[in-house]
Protein backbone atom coordinates (compact mmCIF):
# COMPACT_ATOMS: atom_id res chain seq x y z
CA UNK A 1 0.00 0.00 0.00
CA UNK A 2 2.90 2.29 1.02
CA UNK A 3 4.71 1.53 -2.29
CA UNK A 4 1.40 2.05 -4.27
CA UNK A 5 1.34 5.39 -2.65
CA UNK A 6 4.96 6.29 -3.27
CA UNK A 7 4.48 5.46 -7.04
CA UNK A 8 1.18 7.26 -7.16
CA UNK A 9 3.24 10.62 -5.50
CA UNK A 10 5.84 10.16 -7.86
CA UNK A 11 4.00 9.83 -11.09
CA UNK A 12 1.57 12.88 -9.95
CA UNK A 13 5.43 15.11 -9.39
CA UNK A 14 6.38 13.90 -12.88
CA UNK A 15 2.77 15.31 -14.16
CA UNK A 16 3.24 18.21 -12.16
CA UNK A 17 7.10 18.65 -13.72
CA UNK A 18 5.65 18.18 -17.41
CA UNK A 19 2.73 20.40 -16.92
CA UNK A 20 5.17 23.23 -15.58
CA UNK A 21 7.58 22.97 -17.96
CA UNK A 22 4.88 23.29 -20.89
CA UNK A 23 3.43 26.11 -19.43
CA UNK A 24 6.95 27.83 -19.93
CA UNK A 25 7.64 26.54 -23.08
CA UNK A 26 4.19 27.94 -24.06
CA UNK A 27 5.16 31.25 -22.64
CA UNK A 28 7.94 32.30 -25.81
CA UNK A 29 5.12 31.16 -28.32
CA UNK A 30 2.82 33.78 -26.74
CA UNK A 31 5.37 36.49 -26.91
CA UNK A 32 6.15 35.44 -30.24
CA UNK A 33 2.56 34.93 -31.36
CA UNK A 34 1.76 38.53 -29.44
CA UNK A 35 4.56 40.59 -31.19
CA UNK A 36 3.60 39.20 -34.20
CA UNK A 37 0.19 40.31 -34.22
CA UNK A 38 0.48 43.81 -32.52
CA UNK A 39 3.49 44.82 -34.53
CA UNK A 40 1.40 44.15 -37.73
CA UNK A 41 -1.19 45.85 -36.63
CA UNK A 42 0.72 48.81 -35.32
CA UNK A 43 3.52 49.19 -37.99
CA UNK A 44 1.01 47.80 -40.92
CA UNK A 45 3.26 45.99 -42.43
CA UNK A 46 4.28 42.17 -41.58
CA UNK A 47 6.64 41.73 -38.24
CA UNK A 48 7.51 38.31 -37.49
CA UNK A 49 9.78 36.72 -35.04
CA UNK A 50 11.42 33.21 -35.26
CA UNK A 51 11.83 32.89 -31.45
CA UNK A 52 10.95 34.04 -27.69
CA UNK A 53 13.20 32.82 -24.96
CA UNK A 54 11.56 33.96 -21.42
CA UNK A 55 13.23 32.93 -18.09
CA UNK A 56 10.19 33.22 -15.45
CA UNK A 57 12.72 33.34 -12.85
CA UNK A 58 14.59 36.44 -13.80
CA UNK A 59 12.41 37.82 -16.17
CA UNK A 60 15.54 38.07 -18.71
CA UNK A 61 14.02 37.63 -22.38
CA UNK A 62 15.87 37.07 -25.71
CA UNK A 63 13.65 37.81 -28.83
CA UNK A 64 15.68 36.12 -31.93
CA UNK A 65 15.55 37.42 -35.45
CA UNK A 66 12.72 40.48 -35.74
CA UNK A 67 11.88 41.74 -38.77
CA UNK A 68 9.82 44.54 -40.24
CA UNK A 69 9.10 44.07 -43.67
CA UNK A 70 8.73 47.00 -45.59
CA UNK A 71 5.87 49.39 -47.19
CA UNK A 72 4.12 48.68 -50.27
CA UNK A 73 5.64 50.25 -52.96
CA UNK A 74 9.23 49.73 -51.76
CA UNK A 75 11.69 46.71 -53.47
CA UNK A 76 13.65 45.69 -50.20
CA UNK A 77 11.67 43.08 -48.48
CA UNK A 78 12.52 44.34 -44.76
CA UNK A 79 12.88 48.04 -43.20
CA UNK A 80 14.35 46.42 -39.94
CA UNK A 81 16.15 43.48 -38.89
CA UNK A 82 16.57 42.72 -35.54
CA UNK A 83 18.94 39.14 -34.91
CA UNK A 84 18.34 39.98 -30.98
CA UNK A 85 16.86 42.05 -28.79
CA UNK A 86 17.49 41.41 -25.16
CA UNK A 87 15.27 42.60 -22.43
CA UNK A 88 14.75 42.73 -18.75
CA UNK A 89 11.08 42.86 -17.54
CA UNK A 90 10.51 43.36 -13.97
CA UNK A 91 8.17 40.48 -13.54
CA UNK A 92 6.34 41.79 -10.48
CA UNK A 93 4.65 43.54 -13.26
CA UNK A 94 3.43 41.19 -15.15
CA UNK A 95 0.14 41.25 -13.79
CA UNK A 96 -0.20 44.93 -13.27
CA UNK A 97 -1.86 47.08 -15.87
CA UNK A 98 1.93 48.80 -16.32
CA UNK A 99 4.39 46.14 -17.56
CA UNK A 100 7.71 47.58 -16.83
CA UNK A 101 10.90 46.60 -18.43
CA UNK A 102 14.42 47.50 -16.68
CA UNK A 103 16.12 47.21 -19.76
CA UNK A 104 16.28 46.89 -23.52
CA UNK A 105 18.97 46.50 -26.20
CA UNK A 106 18.55 46.19 -29.94
CA UNK A 107 21.71 44.06 -30.72
CA UNK A 108 23.22 45.11 -34.13
CA UNK A 109 20.41 46.00 -35.65
CA UNK A 110 20.32 46.31 -39.97
CA UNK A 111 18.01 48.98 -40.86
CA UNK A 112 17.54 49.34 -45.01
CA UNK A 113 17.05 52.87 -45.18
CA UNK A 114 15.40 52.66 -48.98
CA UNK A 115 14.94 56.08 -51.07
CA UNK A 116 12.62 56.88 -53.87
CA UNK A 117 12.51 60.29 -55.90
CA UNK A 118 9.81 62.14 -52.97
CA UNK A 119 9.95 59.63 -50.02
CA UNK A 120 11.35 56.93 -47.92
CA UNK A 121 10.72 53.50 -46.63
CA UNK A 122 11.23 54.66 -42.81
CA UNK A 123 9.31 57.93 -43.00
CA UNK A 124 6.86 55.81 -44.84
CA UNK A 125 6.68 53.28 -41.30
CA UNK A 126 6.65 56.19 -39.38
CA UNK A 127 3.64 57.67 -41.05
CA UNK A 128 1.78 54.53 -40.73
CA UNK A 129 3.01 53.84 -37.19
CA UNK A 130 1.45 57.90 -36.29
CA UNK A 131 -1.51 56.60 -37.87
CA UNK A 132 -2.24 54.08 -35.78
CA UNK A 133 -1.59 55.87 -33.11
CA UNK A 134 -4.14 58.27 -33.61
CA UNK A 135 -6.66 55.44 -33.79
CA UNK A 136 -5.30 54.11 -31.04
CA UNK A 137 -6.14 56.94 -28.62
CA UNK A 138 -9.56 57.26 -30.51
CA UNK A 139 -10.78 54.33 -28.38
CA UNK A 140 -10.58 53.07 -24.94
CA UNK A 141 -7.64 51.15 -23.98
CA UNK A 142 -7.83 47.71 -22.74
CA UNK A 143 -4.27 46.36 -23.09
CA UNK A 144 -1.11 46.90 -20.94
CA UNK A 145 1.03 49.33 -20.66
CA UNK A 146 4.58 49.64 -21.05
CA UNK A 147 7.42 51.69 -19.08
CA UNK A 148 11.01 51.31 -20.15
CA UNK A 149 13.50 52.19 -17.81
CA UNK A 150 16.51 51.62 -20.28
CA UNK A 151 16.49 51.79 -23.40
CA UNK A 152 20.01 50.76 -25.62
CA UNK A 153 20.87 50.31 -29.68
CA UNK A 154 23.96 49.18 -29.97
CA UNK A 155 26.40 48.61 -33.48
CA UNK A 156 23.65 49.02 -35.75
CA UNK A 157 24.17 49.76 -39.60
CA UNK A 158 22.05 51.31 -42.23
CA UNK A 159 22.42 49.86 -45.63
CA UNK A 160 21.37 53.29 -47.88
CA UNK A 161 19.79 52.34 -51.36
CA UNK A 162 18.08 54.53 -54.02
CA UNK A 163 15.77 53.43 -57.20
CA UNK A 164 17.86 55.95 -59.16
CA UNK A 165 20.98 53.78 -58.54
CA UNK A 166 20.32 50.19 -58.91
CA UNK A 167 22.74 47.74 -57.38
CA UNK A 168 24.59 50.32 -55.67
CA UNK A 169 24.13 50.44 -51.74
CA UNK A 170 26.35 51.82 -49.29
CA UNK A 171 26.52 50.76 -45.41
CA UNK A 172 27.25 52.84 -42.84
CA UNK A 173 27.53 52.79 -38.75
CA UNK A 174 24.73 54.26 -36.64
CA UNK A 175 25.74 55.70 -33.73
CA UNK A 176 24.97 54.40 -30.33
CA UNK A 177 21.62 55.40 -28.53
CA UNK A 178 21.00 55.72 -25.14
CA UNK A 179 17.34 56.73 -23.05
CA UNK A 180 16.28 56.29 -20.29
CA UNK A 181 12.52 56.17 -18.53
CA UNK A 182 10.45 56.20 -21.60
CA UNK A 183 6.92 56.44 -20.45
CA UNK A 184 7.49 56.89 -16.94
CA UNK A 185 6.44 60.27 -16.80
CA UNK A 186 2.90 59.10 -18.29
CA UNK A 187 2.81 55.89 -15.89
CA UNK A 188 2.90 53.65 -19.28
CA UNK A 189 2.93 54.16 -22.68
CA UNK A 190 0.17 52.01 -24.69
CA UNK A 191 2.30 49.83 -27.40
CA UNK A 192 1.69 52.48 -30.65
CA UNK A 193 3.25 55.16 -28.40
CA UNK A 194 5.97 53.53 -27.27
CA UNK A 195 7.39 52.17 -30.68
CA UNK A 196 6.66 55.77 -31.41
CA UNK A 197 8.74 57.56 -29.00
CA UNK A 198 11.57 54.76 -29.94
CA UNK A 199 11.28 55.33 -33.68
CA UNK A 200 12.18 59.00 -33.34
CA UNK A 201 15.83 59.16 -32.10
CA UNK A 202 16.28 55.64 -34.37
CA UNK A 203 15.15 57.20 -37.20
CA UNK A 204 17.36 60.43 -36.80
CA UNK A 205 20.48 58.40 -36.07
CA UNK A 206 19.71 56.45 -39.08
CA UNK A 207 19.53 59.64 -41.35
CA UNK A 208 22.60 61.19 -39.76
CA UNK A 209 24.28 58.18 -40.52
CA UNK A 210 22.69 58.23 -44.05
CA UNK A 211 23.43 61.10 -44.96
CA UNK A 212 27.40 60.55 -44.37
CA UNK A 213 27.68 57.81 -46.92
CA UNK A 214 29.48 58.58 -50.17
CA UNK A 215 26.80 57.02 -52.12
CA UNK A 216 26.69 59.24 -55.61
CA UNK A 217 22.45 60.38 -54.95
CA UNK A 218 20.83 62.77 -56.64
CA UNK A 219 19.89 66.80 -55.18
CA UNK A 220 16.60 64.76 -55.12
CA UNK A 221 17.31 61.85 -52.86
CA UNK A 222 19.74 64.29 -50.74
CA UNK A 223 16.30 66.52 -49.82
CA UNK A 224 14.60 63.76 -49.10
CA UNK A 225 17.63 62.74 -46.45
CA UNK A 226 17.44 66.26 -45.32
CA UNK A 227 13.50 66.28 -45.09
CA UNK A 228 13.83 63.26 -42.90
CA UNK A 229 16.37 64.65 -40.73
CA UNK A 230 14.62 67.68 -40.65
CA UNK A 231 11.37 66.09 -39.64
CA UNK A 232 12.74 64.06 -36.62
CA UNK A 233 14.73 66.86 -35.26
CA UNK A 234 11.56 68.77 -34.68
CA UNK A 235 9.58 65.80 -33.14
CA UNK A 236 12.08 65.30 -31.08
CA UNK A 237 12.13 68.73 -29.99
CA UNK A 238 7.93 67.88 -29.62
CA UNK A 239 8.40 65.79 -27.46
CA UNK A 240 11.06 67.40 -25.14
CA UNK A 241 8.74 70.52 -24.76
CA UNK A 242 6.02 68.12 -23.84
CA UNK A 243 7.80 66.36 -21.20
CA UNK A 244 9.14 69.39 -19.82
CA UNK A 245 5.22 70.67 -19.22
Amino acid sequence: MKRGFTILMAVGLIIFCAAIITIYISIGSVITDTIEAKGSQITQTKVTLKEADFAPSTGVTTLTRLKVANPVGFESKHAFSFDTIELWIDTETLVSDVLVIKSMVLVAPEIIYEITASDDNLRTLKKYIENSLTKANSQPFTGKKIIVENFFVRNGVVVVQAAEIKGQRKTAQISDIQLKDIGKRENGLIPAELIQRLMIPLLRQTTLAALKTDLSLSGKARNVLNGALDETENALNSLKNLLSQ
